[in-house]
């Protein structure tokens, strides 16, 4: 299967959807209404762009947000299709921590948290062998994979998969598109292409 590994805050909201919601006169009302707030943390707009990519590519979700804390597959299913996700959970990455006990401990950056998840569904990146890669692809569960999150904590060797939205305007209409491009691209064009234009190298600065 090909996997969206799916941040929600900075993707399918952003400031210029609080702006937007703010300015509806029922906004408060709505807010306080029971069940309504967390289904108004999704942008319709940017859930459509989310929607663009599964339809186009097949690809299901699994769940590198925060939001995974609060929710089972079972509840952020529920969730996602009140908002109008049209997608399948199929999982959500570990939450990893520095060991405990450990004065001034550091934060596990979310790339390795994808990683993990990875490597426990048996995708393996092979960098020096076209024949290789094809090899483990053939046993691997996933056969290809995006990241969409506006934070930059990924792993180097995630470049090619890494799409970073911005808090202003989250996912949009041309993230898609470049994540469709990543989804159905085979991995050794990805990782093989002498001017691989997949990723964008300041996303990590």
């Amino acid at each position: 299967m090909k996997v969206i590994f799916l941040d929600i805050d900075g993707v399918l909201n952003s400031q210029d959807w609080y702006l937007q919601r703010s300015e509806d006169p029922n906004w408060e009302l709505k807010k306080l209404t029971k069940g309504e707030y967390k289904r108004w943390e999704f942008s319709p707009t940017l859930v459509s762009n989310l929607n663009l990519i599964i339809e186009d590519t097949g690809a299901k979700i699994v769940v590198s947000s925060t939001w995974r804390k609060g929710y089972d597959i079972e509840g952020l299913q529920g969730l996602f299709d009140s908002v109008g996700i049209r997608g399948e959970v199929v999982g959500n990455t570990p939450s990893m921590h520095s060991a405990q006990g450990i004065k001034n401990s550091y934060t596990i950056p979310r790339g390795c948290e994808i990683e993990y998840f990875l490597k426990e569904n048996g995708f393996q990146r092979i960098n020096w062998s076209k024949e290789k890669q094809l090899e483990y692809l053939e046993s691997s569960k996933i056969k290809n994979y995006v990241i969409l999150d506006d934070d930059s904590d990924m792993l180097l060797n995630q470049k090619e998969h890494f799409v970073k939205t911005n808090t202003k305007e989250g996912l949009t209409l041309e993230l898609s598109q470049k994540s469709i491009k990543i989804l159905n691209t085979s991995l050794t064009d990805l990782y093989y292409q002498t001017d691989n234009d997949f990723y964008d190298e300041n996303v990590f600065k």
